[in-house]
């Protein structure tokens, strides 16, 4: 199912600007400067993207040396991966900025070619061409858009097609297999429910998102 982080997230102070300044000497780098703002402003953490922004921590990575890659790992060949700056077990100069589940993390890159980027990966990285402020503000006008369409929660019914939930909701619905179940998940990801078809493509659950439910 989908997430865009408001069910497990809880808000954090900000951070001082001695704090900041504090954790940029420590590691020798510069924090780029829309999350220097958001963490001196907003909070240390929260809500956000997946399931919600990390605090800041070095997690005992060394930022003090550049994040080595310009391009994503599967345009580099297997023996430049084998050689410096990439042969190392954990990539260096980059700050966990939320998890996306299974081990996948969103980077923030602070050191290097690629400051101020944000990487996708576990043992592949990819470029998401967005700075911190750009992936912070595309899921905040997600947020808002999914939290606006619970209205159209209570048009869903069991009983409905897969063409009647299409023609009274809208949205890009998809499917998905349920494991050992002989049903299918369908759900969009603007609209903060998910429906569960039987073999003959009729509604047999609807199913609001957590995190609505619970403010209801």
């Amino acid at each position: 199912m989908a997430t865009i982080g408001l069910a497990r997230s809880e808000s954090a102070r900000p951070c001082q600007k001695s704090e900041l300044a504090a954790f940029e000497s420590t590691n020798r780098i510069g924090l780029p400067n829309d999350y220097r703002q958001f963490l001196a402003m907003i909070g240390n953490g929260g809500a956000g993207p997946f399931y919600g922004l990390a605090r800041l921590n070095a997690c005992g990575r060394d930022l003090s040396r550049p994040f080595p890659l310009a391009t994503m790992t599967d345009a580099l060949a297997d023996e430049e991966l084998e050689r410096p700056p990439y042969d190392c077990d954990e990539y260096l100069g980059m700050l966990e900025v939320c998890h996306q589940g299974c081990g996948v993390y969103s980077y923030l890159v602070v050191n290097g070619p690629a400051h101020g980027t944000i990487w996708d990966g576990r043992e592949k990285f990819y470029p998401t061409e967005l700075t911190f402020g750009m992936c912070y503000r595309r899921w905040l006008e997600r947020a808002l858009r999914v939290l606006d369409n619970k209205r159209l929660i209570p048009r869903l019914r069991v009983g409905m097609t897969r063409a009647d939930v299409l023609a009274e909701v809208g949205g890009d619905w998809k499917t998905r297999p349920a494991l050992d179940r002989p049903m299918r998940y369908f759900e969009a990801d603007d609209i903060p429910a998910q429906v569960v078809l039987d073999e003959g493509n009729l509604v047999v659950e609807v199913n609001p998102w957590p995190f609505i439910s619970a403010r209801s």
